[in-house]
């Protein structure tokens, strides 16, 4: 063979193996989990990063958006996966830890689960989640000395019929 055309050849191997280690191309992600990949979705529109997912549920996008998509698949999997969930049976305190997040501009989301209603929130530190749940006992323990004090009906015995009419108020059971 010629040396130009060895020349040749060594460039075109050169060019199609540089053309290789750049970021041009394709890449792909796929989830078993179907919230994940709505979430992505959602995010990757929000970023205006151009996607494609095919039938089998495989998303692709272009090979340059990389760092981002993998920062926003961390971000959706923390967000889905991550923080706290919590539930609560009553309705009171759930709508109390709803409004509780939402005044400290704290991040949370609502999960329907077949058991109920789940809050998922995300606190910033150990002393912030404390707080968090501390308040919302407080708030538990104060609806049941609500509820308490409105259930007590007063004793019926002899010592009601007392002239101490004082007396037999305070003696009430609960």
């Amino acid at each position: 063979m010629p040396p130009v055309a060895l020349r040749f050849l060594a460039f075109i191997v050169i060019a199609v193996a540089g053309y290789g280690c750049t970021d041009v191309g394709e890449r792909g992600f796929k989830s078993s989990d179907s919230g994940v990949m709505e979430e992505l979705e959602a995010e990757l529109k929000k970023e205006g990063i151009p996607f494609h997912r095919d039938s089998d549920g495989f998303l692709t996008y272009n090979a340059q958006s990389e760092d981002i998509v993998r920062r926003l698949i961390a971000e959706v999997e923390r967000k889905l996966n991550g923080g706290i969930a919590v539930k609560y049976d009553d309705k009171i305190s759930r709508d109390f830890m709803k409004q509780l997040l939402t005044s400290k501009g704290l991040e949370f989301r609502i999960e329907n689960r077949i058991d109920g209603e789940w809050i998922r929130w995300y606190p910033e530190n150990e002393a912030q989640k404390n707080e968090i749940e501390m308040k919302v006992v407080e708030h538990y323990f104060a609806i049941q000395r609500q509820r308490q004090s409105s259930e007590c009906e007063p004793r019926v015995s002899p010592s009601n019929n007392s002239l101490n009419k004082d007396a037999a108020h305070a003696r009430r059971t609960c």
